[in-house]
């Protein structure tokens, strides 16, 4: 590990300009993973967003339903970024176009201005926490309740090396969601590190059956498991794709 950044070191406008400077496959297969994962959920639900970094991919579709977002991450720059936004600061990053798209996946032709002014309202409404969280610790976020949904993306694999330790930390989180709740994550593939600028972080490398294998593991319901991956965006990446899976349990 001596050879990887520590997270107290992340640069929230780099990561951004590095993975959603553009809006492809990567992002759009997860915008449209999420849509679909909150379809049919009830409206009012309870989300936590686990390890959000700067980014408000995962509140853009959960907004859709939920009535209360947690939203949590380790990096304090991260929370202060996503603060800002939810403060009305929009100036530092660009989300529209992911909000267009999600939008778009949730059958809204041609969104408008004012559409995408209502799902900002929605979101900053919605979230009512912004808080800090450790995947090492137990629990790994401080919570009044459990919830309907928990979603990680691209968390818990990226702060270890160690396969046996992406378990414990799928197993850490899953504590914070109530039975028969879902659990939404997505995670790189084929990649022992993850990258931008000229800093390098770990990263377990997984394939699609890891990914199915640990939630099996780790309690989820086996039929209820729900998969996806999508290539990377770009051909130089330091892995091969990305992976969306949800389940119950």
């Amino acid at each position: 590990m001596d050879d990887f950044a520590v997270y107290e070191a992340f640069s929230p406008l780099d990561y951004l300009r590095s993975y959603y400077g553009e809006l492809l496959t990567e992002a759009d297969g997860l915008l449209k993973f999420l849509v679909a994962s909150f379809a049919d959920l009830p409206s009012g639900c309870s989300v936590l967003e686990f390890g959000g970094g700067p980014t408000l991919i995962g509140l853009i579709p959960a907004a859709r339903r939920a009535s209360r977002i947690h939203f949590c991450d380790y990096v304090p720059e991260n929370r202060a970024m996503v603060e800002r936004w939810l403060a009305g600061d929009g100036s530092e990053f660009d989300w529209s176009p992911f909000i267009v798209r999600a939008l778009e996946h949730e059958g809204v032709a041609s969104p408008t201005k004012a559409d995408v002014a209502q799902r900002c309202a929605q979101i900053r409404s919605a979230v009512t926490k912004v808080t800090s969280c450790d995947i090492y610790a137990s629990p790994p976020v401080e919570v009044e309740s459990l919830f309907d949904v928990v979603v990680s993306n691209y968390c818990l694999d990226a702060v270890t090396n160690d396969k046996a330790q992406w378990h414990e930390n799928i197993r850490n989180v899953k504590g914070l969601l109530r039975p028969g709740g879902l659990f939404v994550i997505s995670s790189l593939l084929d990649a022992t590190y993850s990258d931008f600028g000229h800093t390098r972080y770990p990263n377990v490398r997984l394939q699609e059956t890891d990914v199915r294998e640990a939630l099996e593991a780790t309690g989820f319901e086996p039929a209820s498991i729900r998969l996806v991956s999508a290539p990377a965006d770009h051909a130089d990446r330091e892995y091969r794709g990305v992976v969306f899976a949800a389940a119950t349990h």
